[in-house]
This record gives C-alpha cells, sequence and structure tokens, in this order.
C-alpha cells in the first residue's frame, strides 16, 4: 500500500512537471517558418468552395504600387480583382480619401513635434519654435477634421454605421495642445493615438477591410515540432457570408470582425461591443448554423533576444461569433476593434521615457572630451535588436544620424532610428514591423512595398542608402528594382522610383556603395560603374567614367567617402573577397567622370589592416579615418589613415578602451562590418556607432597626436 501510495505521489508529480513544461513550451516566444517568395502574393488567405466560388484577401502583393492584392474573388477558376468595382458603389469612399489625408497631417505634424522636443532646446527657444511651426498646423488640422467630423455626423444613405464608427474614433482623441508652449512626452504621445484613430477612421470607410497578414505560416518551435497556419477566413453556408477575424498588419495586431456578402459584392464591417483580443494566425471554423468558432493565435513577444522569437501563443479557450447577432462570446472578451503593438525598444514611447532631451547639458559634456580619443556617450533608452550589417549616415541639415542597418541574423524592420547629436538620444519615429517568417533571414526579405508603403530590409543593408543633400532625403538603393526615399522630416518613408538596369544585378544590396554628395548621392557598384542620384527626376544618372579603370566594389571589402575639400569621391576595396588590402585609392571627379589611381606611398604595409570597409573624411584634418586596426600590433593599435593632402597612409595613435570576451581582444570604437563612421562638421567630432547602439565620439586633432608613415 505504501508503495502503491508513492508510486501515485510520484505520478502526480511527474504530470504537474509536464503541465509546467507543457505551459512553458506553449508560452515561450518562437519564430515563424519562411514562406516562398517567388509567390507574388505572400501571407494572403483564400476560402475556395466546393461549387468553385471563393474568395481572397489580405498579404502583401510584391508587385504592387500599394502592397495590396486587395479583394479578389475566383471567377472561372482564375482570381479577379475586385476592388475597383467595390470602391465605385462605396458612398463613403471619399469620406476615406479625405480622413485619411488628415492621418498624412497629423503624422507630419507628429515628425515635426517630435524632431524639436529631441533638439532639447532652451525653453524660449522652443517656445517660439513650436508656436512658429507646430501651433499654425494644429490649428489647421483642428479645423479639418472638425469639418470632417460634421459630414460624417450627417452620414450616407445606407452607410451611417461606418460613418458614426469613423466619426466616434475622430473624437476619442481631441487635438493635443502643448503646455504653456512647450512639447512634452504625453503631448507626443498624445498625437500618436490621434494619427491612430484617425487611421481607424479612415479605414472603416473604405470599401474594403485594412491591409493585414492572414495565414502568417507555420510556428518554429524546437526540433521537428510546429503548429499549423491559421485559418481566418471562411464561408458559412446559411448565411452565405464570408467572415474575417483580426491579423497582423505587421507592426500591429487587429480584433476587428468583418463580412463579405458575394451577392452583393459588399464588405461590412461589424462592430461588437467586445470581442477576443487582437491576435493573428488564429483558427476559424464555421459551423453552418450562422456561427463561426475560433481559437489560438498569436499575439507579439517584443523579444529582444539575438534572433530571438517574435511570437507567443494566445491561449484563454474558445470563442463563438453569432454573424445574425453580431456578438461574440467565449473565452476572455475585450473592446472590439482596437490594435496591439509591439512594447519596449520596439515602440516609439520608449525612448520619450526620462528627463526631456537637454541640448545644454550633453554641450557641456561634449565640451569636456579630450582629445584624439574615443569616448562612448552611452545615450539612454538604446534601440534593439542588434544592428548588424550596415552603416550609419550623417544627416547635417537636422543634426542628427540616420541608422538603416540589420537584416540577416539582426533586426529586421523597416523603421530608420535616428540619433539627436545634440542631446545624445536615441529616436524611434514608428512602431517597429516585422516580415513574419522572412525575419533573421540572410537574402530572403520580400520585394516591394509592405501594407504602410515602406521597403523591407535587404538580407544586410551594408553601405547601399545615404543621405541626399539636394533633396535633404535618405535613399534606399539596395531594393532589387527601386530605390526608396526616407524623408526625416516626417519620419516616414515616401516614395519609391525605378533603378537603371545597370543598378538591378543579382543581390545588388551586397555591393551598391554609396556616399553624400553636393551633387547627390554617388553609387559604386560590384562592375565600377558609377551614377549619380538627380532627386529633380527621381532618377539615377550615369556618369561616364574616363582615365583609370575603376574596379568593382566588394561585399565586406568596400568603402567610399566625399572628400570636400577637392570636390571628390574616394574609393577603397581590396583585391577580391575576403583578400587583403593592397592600399589602393582611387579617386573620382562627379562632374567629369575622371578616375584617378592614386597609389598612396605606404600601400604595401596595408595588408596589415584587418578590415576595408568603413571610413568618413574629416575635412578638418583633411583625413580620410578608417574604421579597422592593425591586425598585427597587439591588442591596442594605432589607427589607419589617408593623408589626402599628402596622398600617403599613415597611422594616428588614437586611444580606446580594450578588452576581452571569450578569449579575444575587444575594441570600444567603430570599427568592423556593423558599424559607421560620420564627420560632424558643425562641431568638428567624429561620431560612430556599434551593432547595439552605443555612439562613439572623437575629437581629433592630428597636430597632437603621435602620427607616423604606414611602414
Amino acid at each position: 500500500m505504501k508503495a502503491f501510495l508513492i508510486g501515485m505521489l510520484m505520478t502526480a508529480v511527474l504530470l504537474r512537471g509536464l503541465e509546467t513544461a507543457d505551459a512553458q513550451q506553449t508560452n515561450r516566444p518562437y519564430r515563424l517558418n519562411a514562406v516562398d517568395l517567388k509567390q507574388r502574393v505572400i501571407w494572403g488567405a483564400e476560402c475556395v468552395l466546393p461549387d468553385g466560388q471563393g474568395l481572397a484577401f489580405g498579404g502583401q502583393d510584391q508587385d504592387a504600387i500599394d502592397g495590396r492584392p486587395h479583394t479578389r474573388v475566383l471567377k472561372d477558376g482564375e482570381w479577379v480583382a475586385v476592388h475597383r468595382e467595390l470602391r465605385a458603389k462605396n458612398p463613403l469612399q471619399s469620406l476615406h480619401g479625405q480622413t485619411w489625408a488628415l492621418r498624412q497631417s497629423a503624422r507630419n505634424v507628429l515628425g515635426l513635434a517630435r524632431f524639436i522636443f529631441f533638439r532639447g532646446l532652451t525653453e524660449a527657444d522652443e517656445i517660439a519654435q513650436v508656436k512658429r511651426d507646430v501651433d499654425p498646423r494644429l490649428q489647421k488640422l483642428e479645423e479639418q477634421i472638425a469639418e470632417l467630423s460634421t459630414a460624417m455626423r450627417e452620414g450616407q444613405p445606407g452607410a451611417d454605421q461606418q460613418a458614426q464608427f469613423a466619426h466616434r474614433q475622430m473624437q476619442l482623441v481631441p487635438v493635443p495642445k502643448p503646455v504653456d508652449g512647450k512639447l512634452s512626452a504625453d503631448f507626443l504621445q498624445s498625437l500618436h493615438q490621434l494619427q491612430i484613430r484617425l487611421e481607424l477612421a479612415a479605414e472603416a470607410l473604405d470599401c474594403e477591410p485594412p491591409a493585414r497578414a492572414m495565414n502568417c505560416g507555420t510556428a518554429r518551435l524546437s526540433g521537428n515540432e510546429s503548429r499549423a497556419a491559421g485559418n481566418t477566413l471562411v464561408f458559412d453556408s446559411k448565411t452565405k457570408l464570408y467572415v474575417l477575424f483580426g491579423g497582423d498588419h505587421l507592426d500591429y495586431l487587429t480584433n476587428d470582425t468583418w463580412v463579405f456578402d458575394p451577392a452583393m459584392l459588399q464588405w461590412s464591417q461589424r462592430h461588437p461591443e467586445r470581442a477576443p483580443p487582437p491576435r493573428a494566425n488564429h483558427q476559424l471554423e464555421a459551423a453552418g448554423d450562422g456561427t463561426v468558432r475560433m481559437t489560438g493565435g498569436y499575439t507579439y513577444s517584443s523579444n529582444t533576444d539575438y534572433v530571438g522569437g517574435q511570437y507567443r501563443d494566445l491561449d484563454g479557450g474558445t470563442w463563438v461569433y453569432d454573424i445574425a447577432k453580431h456578438e461574440w462570446s467565449g473565452g476572455e472578451l475585450v473592446p472590439a476593434d482596437e490594435r496591439v503593438y509591439r512594447t519596449g525598444p520596439f515602440h516609439p514611447d520608449f525612448y520619450l521615457q526620462g528627463p526631456r532631451p537637454d541640448a545644454g547639458k550633453f554641450e557641456q559634456w561634449l565640451n569636456q572630451l579630450p582629445v584624439n580619443e574615443w569616448v562612448p556617450t552611452n545615450p539612454p533608452h538604446r534601440p534593439r535588436l542588434n544592428r548588424d550589417w550596415g552603416t550609419a549616415r550623417i544627416d547635417p541639415h537636422r543634426d542628427m544620424i540616420l541608422r538603416w542597418s540589420g537584416g540577416h541574423s539582426a533586426h529586421g524592420g523597416t523603421d530608420v532610428l535616428h540619433f539627436h547629436f545634440s542631446t545624445n538620444r536615441w529616436e524611434l519615429p514608428f512602431p517597429v514591423e516585422f516580415p513574419l517568417g522572412q525575419l533573421y533571414s540572410n537574402t530572403s526579405y520580400p520585394n516591394g512595398f509592405n501594407f504602410n508603403l515602406r521597403p523591407w530590409m535587404t538580407g544586410h543593408t551594408y553601405q547601399n542608402y545615404d543621405y541626399d543633400p539636394p533633396s535633404r532625403k535618405m535613399i534606399k538603393a539596395g531594393r532589387p528594382r527601386h530605390h526608396y526615399i526616407y524623408d526625416p522630416d516626417v519620419g516616414d518613408w515616401i516614395g519609391r522610383g525605378t533603378k537603371p538596369a545597370a543598378m538591378q544585378y543579382n543581390s545588388c544590396f551586397y555591393t551598391l556603395t554609396l556616399t553624400a554628395t553636393p551633387h547627390g548621392v554617388v553609387c559604386w557598384d560590384g562592375n565600377g560603374r558609377v551614377h549619380r542620384y538627380d532627386h529633380t527626376g527621381n532618377k539615377w544618372v550615369v556618369i561616364e567614367l574616363t582615365g583609370d579603370r575603376l574596379p568593382g566594389a566588394y561585399v565586406d571589402n568596400s568603402t567610399i567617402a566625399y572628400d570636400s575639400k577637392r570636390d571628390r569621391v574616394l574609393m577603397i576595396n581590396t583585391l577580391g573577397y575576403g583578400k587583403p588590402f593592397d592600399g589602393q585609392v582611387w579617386s573620382l571627379d562627379p562632374t567629369t567622370g575622371i578616375v584617378n589611381r592614386l597609389s598612396p606611398p605606404g600601400r604595401e604595409q596595408a595588408d596589415r589592416f584587418a578590415n576595408v570597409d568603413k571610413c568618413c573624411y574629416d575635412a578638418d584634418n583633411d583625413i580620410l579615418l578608417l574604421g579597422t586596426y592593425l591586425k598585427d600590433s597587439g591588442d591596442h593599435t594605432p589607427t589607419p589613415a589617408y593623408d589626402c593632402k599628402k596622398n600617403c597612409w599613415v597611422t594616428l595613435d588614437i586611444r580606446y578602451a580594450t578588452g576581452e570576451r571569450s578569449g579575444n581582444t575587444t575594441r570600444a570604437f567603430p570599427h568592423v562590418r556593423s558599424d559607421g563612421l560620420m564627420f560632424d562638421a558643425g562641431r568638428k567630432l567624429i561620431w560612430g556607432t556599434d551593432t547595439n547602439s552605443q555612439v562613439y565620439v572623437l575629437r581629433l586633432d592630428v597636430a597632437q597626436l603621435k602620427r607616423q608613415p604606414l611602414q
């Protein structure tokens, strides 16, 4: 009997252990499997009926100018898009366009206000700038919202419910006002909430549901274990309606409910008072009696682990939607028509924490910098994940760094980070969005625009983007067919253009190497050709090269910079991938196309450089500084540099901290393939970043340090 009781006790303990392990497995973050990018439409849902009819919705169309495949019906075995017909018969379509225009205005004024906030101006200067630039825009936005709200309140025949819903959304968050003429984190958050409510209002007035990923792929867990992809679009045979719930907008999850009537060819948004929490990749099952059963799904994990899973299962039982009653019942219910965003460093609010940005305080710190020593600035609230395989670029007009780096086993969002020199603060302009199972992949990120008209990361960003001084925009050239345009003023991507065929070669993101010049961004490619970006025509102009033959750029082994004293572009690379550097430097006159092979003295010792892939031109010291070290000179080595005036290689005894990790020496200054180097002409400082968003600053004075020829 005693043995029996002990056995029962051990069994109970084992079962509890299995239950705990199962709960941990269920709740732990996981990754999604990648999809086949050869398909034009990815992440969409199709519901095909036995009689050959069907409905398809959702996903990203990699070839569409708006990134969306829109609503499609199955006719004679072919999927046919019907969104133009839906728009033509939607009495609220014009209101949708007007409301979305207000959303854009709210986004734009938020970008401006956030920029002013992070500059850290004195109280008097901030009040003056807010009064001049922000207040008039807020007043105009408030007037336009009031005018449009009146039109919505009056409604439209046959569509009163949606107009009234849109009107309510616009009233939930009034246009905020700066307190005593000053900006605050609360003000910026309120303005962002207003933008979101305007989005919800505009979406309700459209002829079809907002874009979303529907079937998001199987969950990739340990070993061979996986969970099936969701089924988020079903047909109910009793009501003859298709039902859609929730989905992943890739930057947020939603819990809205829509039905599609194939006889009327019409979408209708349902507004139950409460609904299941926002989710994606759940299972819908039509019972055939006018109800739809829902189970499962995922939410975001906001995981900051290296290549960590970004999704977590949502449990909570079973929910049932009664189509006729417009009611959800079952497990936990929350307010309907809401969103869930990622949190922590994946959301703009994370960077608003703590004391207000203070330019005066940080300027005092900069004034005390030692000479000829790399010093970490330790900015608060650093971005994560790691931002490997790229660089960072300076925006001198706005006094900040633009950071678009990641891919492969690193951050894979569409967001461009801003770092404000004046206050030592990072800024995230919009919530992070991830490309589902393609995240952390090497070369298989989706093409084209996503739902927010933003480009996905390339497998690596390397140096295939830069700031374009004439247009005051950032240009991204690394996507296969198009270049993309980022506007720092609004903190968002605003358009694209078609690249010439010469810039569209396979895996061009590896070797398209850009630098900013007053003539426009210059792009050096893997075949030794050079193009210049002309913002007036949104196009690339080939620079016809003469003089010495220019080699092509190599992945991981090339870099480029603009020499402002001589109006020339300097280019260096190794003799091939993984091969040692021979010390050669090429110069290009961007106006005449003349290439010169400079053959600087000291080049025979350049094979000692640890790497050749990052540099910046310091106009104050007339030096091209490389982000590298001498690999044969111990833990702390002098820094190689090219003396532009004397045309020779030198070494500079620049100080930096060293350490040890896993038996290897660590060097605390910007170097190797995940870092950026930038010269700040206004402060005469050199700035750098590393993969973990640490920022370094250097006050270089060549006259005060040990400098000698490379020998």
